[in-house]
C-alpha cells in the first residue's frame, strides 16, 4: 500500500470516528444480524453512490436502477463518487444526515468502503452494496456477478479461440477492488490449465480504456506477436482494441473481455473481438434496487445475491441483444443488432 492510499485511509476512518462522536442517529429497526431494516423510518428513499459514471457500464446501472425504483416506489438520489474516496465518504455522510431510508454503494475501492458503511450502521440505516464488496461493516445485501467465474470463463474462451496454444497478455482492472482481484485469480488459475499457453506480459489499467490503451501500446512494443489478450471489463478491452487496430492486428490478435457494454458488443459482432463475458449492468441495477425496496418494506433479504455472466460471442451476440431489449435496456444495444 502505498504512503499516499494510507494516509487516504486513515483520513476516512477518521472521519467515521468524529461522525460518530456527535452522536448521529435515527429511529429505525435492526434485525437480528445487527443490519437495519428501515421499516420503522417510513422512508421510501435511497441514495445510491455510484464509484463514477464515466463508465458505460455504470451509466447503464443507473439507467437500471432509475427504472426499478418507479416500479418499486423508492424514491431514488443517485451520486457520482468520480472515483474519489473523499468524495465518496463525504456523499454517504450527507445522506445519512438527512435520514436517507437506505444507503446503496458500488465502492471506489473494497477498503475505504468500509467508513461509508460503517457510518451509516452507526445511524441505523440498512446499506446495500453492489459490484464491489466492501471489506468490513454490516451490509443488508451484496449483489454482485460471480468474478471468479467470469475470469475462468474468459480464460477458456480465449484458450478455444487460440486453438489452445499461443502467447497472451492480461490487462487486469482496479486492484483494489475485489473484482479486479476475483477476476484475474479465476483467468489465472483457468488459463494455467492449458499448458501451451503462455501469459508474456500482466498489467493492471484499472478499469479504465485510456489507460488500457497506454497499457496495450507499451506492450506491444515489448511483445509484437502475441496471439491474445484478455481485458478484464471491456472499457479495457475497447483501449486494447484501439491499440491492436493502430498495428493492423484487430481481429488478428483474438480479444476477450468482460461485462457486454454496447461497444463490446458491436465489436464481437463485426469480429474485432472475439468475446465478451456478458454481465449486464442494467440487470445489476435492477435487482440491487429492487431488493432495496423489500428492505425499506421490512421484509428479509438474502446477505448476498450471486448474478451470472453469459459468454457472448459472434454466434450468440444478437440473442443477447434480444435479451437486453426485453429487460428494457434497448440503450445497451448498438445499432447494428436492433
Amino acid at each position: 500500500m502505498s504512503v499516499t492510499r494510507t494516509t487516504r485511509t486513515a483520513a476516512v476512518f477518521a472521519a467515521v470516528a468524529a461522525l460518530a462522536l456527535t452522536g448521529c442517529s435515527r429511529g429505525s429497526e435492526s434485525t437480528a444480524d445487527g443490519s437495519a431494516s428501515g421499516k420503522a423510518s417510513g422512508h421510501r428513499s435511497a441514495t445510491l453512490i455510484m464509484s463514477t459514471l464515466n463508465n458505460p457500464f455504470f451509466v447503464s446501472v443507473g439507467n437500471g436502477a432509475r427504472s426499478q425504483a418507479a416500479k418499486s416506489g423508492v424514491k431514488l438520489s443517485m451520486q457520482n463518487a468520480n472515483n474519489s474516496d473523499s468524495t465518496a465518504l463525504n456523499l454517504a455522510t450527507t445522506a445519512v444526515s438527512k435520514q436517507v431510508g437506505a444507503l446503496i454503494i458500488d465502492p471506489v475501492s473494497s477498503t475505504s468502503a468500509t467508513a461509508s458503511v460503517k457510518q451509516a450502521n452507526g445511524a441505523h440505516i440498512p446499506v446495500l452494496a453492489f459490484d464491489r464488496k466492501p471489506e468490513s461493516g454490516t451490509l443488508s445485501s451484496f449483489v454482485g456477478y460471480d468474478a471468479i467465474q467470469a475470469g475462468r470463463n474468459a480464460a477458456d474462451a480465449l484458450a478455444k479461440s487460440l486453438g489452445e496454444k499461443g502467447t497472451i497478455v492480461e490487462v487486469q482492472g482496479l486492484l483494489g477492488t475485489n473484482v479486479a482481484q476475483d477476476r484475474s485469480k479465476g483467468f489465472q488459475e483457468e488459463i494455467a490449465k492449458y499448458p501451451k499457453i503462455k501469459t508474456v506480459a500482466k498489467q493492471a489499467a484499472d478499469f479504465d480504456r485510456a489507460k488500457a490503451l497506454d497499457v496495450m501500446t507499451n506492450i506491444l512494443q515489448a511483445h509484437p506477436d502475441i496471439d491474445g489478450v484478455y481485458a478484464a471489463n471491456d472499457e479495457m478491452a475497447m483501449g486494447a482494441l484501439a491499440a491492436l487496430k493502430s498495428r493492423g492486428l484487430a481481429g488478428k490478435v483474438k480479444l476477450v473481455g468482460n461485462d457486454g457494454i454496447a461497444d463490446a458488443l458491436a465489436a464481437v459482432r463485426a469480429g474485432t473481438m472475439y468475446a465478451t463475458n456478458a454481465e449486464s449492468p442494467y440487470a445489476l441495477g435492477q435487482k440491487v434496487v429492487s431488493l432495496t425496496g423489500d428492505v425499506l418494506d421490512g421484509k428479509k433479504v438474502a446477505g448476498e445475491e450471486v448474478l451470472q455472466g453469459r459468454l457472448v460471442t459472434k454466434s450468440t451476440v444478437k440473442s443477447y441483444a434480444d435479451y437486453l431489449v426485453g429487460i428494457g435496456d434497448s440503450a445497451d444495444v448498438p445499432a447494428s443488432l436492433r
